[in-house]
């Protein structure tokens, strides 16, 4: 099993989420507010500003290896506006995965 976890721009978020449940996707949402890689500036009418963080919205999904790339494309061209900020992916191997009603798991 593979993690795949976005964070996404905040308007971003019900065009990410109506892909992701499109195409199959089981997913879990939550806004966050962080600065990530813009450093808390952002532009506005051409001038530049700086916020203590951007609101953002991340997505957590756990799914099987071979469908990793399907998903990832389906975050990208969802989430895509071409501007700074549009957001990252990061994909990490889930070691373990139980599940709480019957102790079940990998």
């Amino acid at each position: 099993m593979m993690r795949v976890e976005a964070i996404v721009r905040r308007e971003k978020k019900w065009d990410v989420a109506e892909a992701l449940m499109r195409a199959g996707i089981p997913y879990t949402i939550f806004d966050v507010e962080g600065i990530g890689g813009q450093l808390g500036v952002t532009e506005v009418s051409g001038k530049l500003f700086q916020y203590p963080f951007h609101e953002k919205c991340a997505f957590i999904i756990v799914i099987p290896e071979e469908q990793v790339e399907r998903v990832c494309e389906v975050i990208k061209e969802s989430a895509y506006t071409g501007r700074p900020g549009d957001g990252r992916i990061f994909v990490s191997e889930v070691k373990k995965d139980i599940r709480i009603r019957d102790d079940s798991g990998e």
